[in-house]
């Protein structure tokens, strides 16, 4: 199956997904909640570039994915709706990973179910996040979701 439409790694314990080794003993770097609007999604670009600085190799690769899944959480979970959203970041050695919470452990899961139409509005953000990150998924907590990239450089 490709890559591509296969859809996120999904864990319950280890967050770098069953049965995956990813980047050992991860340091958070940076951790911002806002509110769950449109606003937050820039505000979250800006905290990933402040963190990690212009020059870092993976940054660009990290703004694109957390704005999109900021935007994901605002638009489709409760954090939209008078909620909030929380960014992590943690580092180790050579990787970054970049965690988007929202509010709601409910309701079904990102998939990317197929590639958009050439001319649709919507629909490319896990996409390119698939195509961006080593890796990505989604960690469901009593009250929250994760859904989680890592990137190697």
């Amino acid at each position: 199956m490709d890559a591509a439409m296969a859809g996120p790694e999904t864990s319950d314990a280890d967050p770098r997904g069953p049965g995956r080794g990813g980047p050992a003993e991860m340091t958070i770097i940076g951790v911002i909640t806002l509110p769950g609007t449109e606003r937050s999604v820039a505000d979250g670009r800006r905290f990933v570039g402040e963190t990690l600085g212009r020059r870092h190799p993976a940054a660009d690769a990290v703004r694109l994915s957390v704005s999109e899944l900021a935007t994901n959480a605002v638009k489709h979970t409760p954090s939209g709706t008078g909620g909030r959203i929380t960014i992590r970041l943690a580092a180790a050695e050579n990787a970054v990973r970049a965690e988007v919470i929202n509010d709601g452990a409910t309701g079904s899961e990102p998939r990317l179910q197929s590639r958009p139409e050439a001319d649709a509005e919507h629909g490319r953000g896990l996409v390119l996040i698939d195509t961006v990150a080593d890796r990505w998924g989604v960690t469901r907590g009593a009250h929250r979701t994760t859904v989680w990239a890592e990137f190697s450089y």
